[in-house]
């Protein structure tokens, strides 16, 4: 690379930093029309190299802001170039491609072309063709509308109160190209695009004769008067760091690492005389199901001391300023938990699901503290692999299906273990059988102790979610899923 060529690099990197570092949006606009300007001019004098370094800080770039919504928010007017430069790419490719197939790119790849560029009127007509054409999207296709659509709309809030009108439409078209609702097109254009229903909780008794058992759990930690210091130091000693990816190395990357910890047999002792264990459907939410009495509150509380004494650690991805995910526990739970878990609800299972035998509940326990303005954005659950330890280094494996026979996930199993904080539902969104555009959100109220199960893993039956802010206390969950066989599958570890 010549001189002018290096400084014209040094240029251009200074002009980029400049649109993110500068307060004034004007100074950031008219930083990135120089930056054009100057680009062009090098194109134009036969100047433009393309090296390795600038090719990886634009893939590294994207990258980042593909997995980070809040920063394409807070900078929607800093990166509309960007957005024009990788519309253009797109469509260059896809002409490209075309004129090596013979096509113009298919219906899948116009969708996505559609979202990533926030074309939203453009999606909603492909979306409406591809429901015409009775075709249903791959899984990740799916997620991946999903997570495009949610980068749009409000961060900080369920999307059923807030977010563009238009997105969620485009949301509610994603869901009826794999949803089995025939209803003809034309919703008033004035009906909000979602439409809310009263909090669903079955009527169940509590197991315990004390009614005030299992509950103030979230104040108690917050005050320091959940356990002793003796007793957490006690309770750590159960557990031992089996994986630690670091923050940088995962996927999206994070501020901080990722922490798996194996306890030991016995670290959270279950009752051989739980209480009895009922089944109720979800009204309206197909194959969801609650099951209730699964723990006891002596139970609950015995997950959360534990979790609470190991630590929970924050969520953020690098390119975030601030976060409103839950802080978690990665908890790989020993086999005498999960057996006298499993025996309490194998009842209750399908035997099988796609051609695939039960196995049990992985042992990867997600435990995560929602606090007050913590949401987990609307999002179709993707499927795991069987975890587990290897009986050789005692490490964490991220596949551990035994040997001719792959173990993923087909059923989320939510494990709910308090239920004194204010909303904090999980909410299913599902397109309205009467009204195109419009999609019903059913809210399932958390009950100490009860397991919300419900199918993810394929397109068809996937089920758009959230967990919806917390407005006041604090909520537990725990997230793992139940296994079946899948044969011909393997899984690539993800550091996550």
């Amino acid at each position: 690379m010549g001189k002018t060529a290096k400084n014209l690099k040094r240029k251009r990197l200074a002009q980029a930093q400049a649109v993110f570092s500068r307060p004034d949006p004007s100074e950031a606009v008219r930083a990135e029309e120089d930056l054009v300007a100057d680009t062009q001019n090098e194109h134009a004098a036969g100047n433009f190299v393309l090296g390795q370094n600038e090719l990886a800080i634009t893939i590294r770039t994207l990258d980042a802001l593909s997995s980070n919504p809040d920063m394409l928010q807070k900078h929607r007017g800093a990166l509309k170039g960007l957005r024009r430069a990788v519309w253009d790419f797109q469509r260059v490719s896809a002409e490209q491609d075309g004129c090596v197939t013979g096509n113009s790119g298919t219906l899948t790849a116009r969708i996505s072309s559609a979202c990533a560029g926030a074309r939203w009127t453009d999606a909603l007509v492909l979306l409406s063709e591809m429901r015409l054409r009775k075709q249903r999207p791959k899984l990740g296709a799916l997620q991946r509308w999903v997570r495009d659509c949610d980068a749009a709309s409000s961060a900080s809030s369920s999307a059923d109160d807030g977010g563009d009108t238009e997105v969620l439409r485009v949301l509610d078209a994603i869901l009826r190209t794999t949803a089995d609702v025939d209803v003809e097109d034309g919703a008033e254009a004035e009906l909000h695009p979602v439409r809310r229903h009263p909090d669903w909780s079955p009527e169940i008794t509590t197991s315990s004769s004390d009614p005030t058992e299992g509950k103030g759990l979230f104040a108690a930690a917050s005050s320091g008067t959940l356990y002793d210091e003796s007793r957490a130091t006690a309770l750590r000693a159960l557990f031992r760091v089996c994986s630690h990816t670091p923050g940088a190395e995962r996927k999206p990357p994070n501020v901080y690492p990722a922490i798996v910890h194996a306890s030991q047999p016995n670290t959270v002792p279950l009752s051989l005389s739980p209480p009895t264990v009922c089944k109720h459907p979800v009204p309206h939410v197909p194959s969801a199901f609650l099951l209730t009495s699964v723990l006891s509150p002596a139970e609950c509380t015995a997950i959360v001391t534990a979790t609470e004494a190991v630590g929970f650690a924050p969520d953020q991805p690098v390119v975030e300023m601030s976060s409103i995910l839950a802080h978690g526990v990665i908890w790989l739970a020993d086999a005498d938990f999960l057996d006298t878990l499993w025996t309490r609800v194998s009842a209750f299972m399908s035997p099988t699901m796609s051609g695939g035998e039960v196995r049990g509940l992985n042992a990867r326990f997600r435990v995560y503290r929602y606090v007050p303005g913590a949401v987990y954005r609307p999002h179709i659950d993707g499927a795991w692999p069987k975890s587990g330890i290897d009986p050789a280094t005692g490490e964490y494996l991220y596949d551990a299906s035994p040997e001719g026979e792959s173990q993923w996930s087909r059923l989320t199993f939510l494990i709910y273990l308090n239920d004194d904080f204010e909303c904090g539902q999980t909410t299913f969104f599902l397109p309205s059988p009467d009204r195109v555009g419009v999609m019903d959100a059913r809210p399932v109220k958390p009950r100490q102790g009860s397991v919300l199960v419900f199918p993810h893993g394929d397109t068809k039956g996937s089920l758009l979610h959230e967990g919806s802010p917390v407005l006041a206390g604090g909520k537990y969950v725990i997230r793992t899923d139940v296994l079946y066989t899948t044969p011909g599958k393997r899984a690539t570890a993800v550091a996550a």
